[in-house]
């Protein structure tokens, strides 16, 4: 995933959460909410509940790993942050990947491919 796509600001993901509105899903949460932006902003948040910090980056990269492929089928003007539960280490990433296209089709956040 490329730098652009990152939220990379604490006051962004602050806004993200108290704007925002959530989706759940079994290995992860979604919150989004419009930004002032032409882009997508995707941010990752990972607890101490998931694991060590060995465990917890390689969730973020993960996450990063399902997302990016996506990126250009979501809604413009959109920041995005997933938050891991402790399953995500756990599960194949096919799984993963489907979850993730299933909770951005619930959000609305995927434009219609022809």
């Amino acid at each position: 995933m490329n730098r652009s796509y990152s939220l990379k600001r604490h006051k962004e993901f602050r806004y993200t959460y108290r704007v925002g509105k959530s989706v759940g899903a079994h290995l992860f949460s979604l919150i989004w909410a419009k930004n002032r932006t032409d882009s997508v902003k995707v941010g990752f948040s990972v607890s101490k509940k998931v694991g060590n910090s060995v465990q917890r980056n390689r969730a973020k990269r993960r996450l990063r790993a399902c997302i990016t492929p996506m990126l250009e089928s979501i809604r413009k003007g959109t920041n995005l942050v997933f938050i891991a539960r402790r399953d995500v280490l756990d599960v194949p990433f096919a799984e993963m990947q489907r979850q993730m296209t299933d909770v951005l089709k619930r959000a609305g956040l995927l434009e219609k491919t022809a």
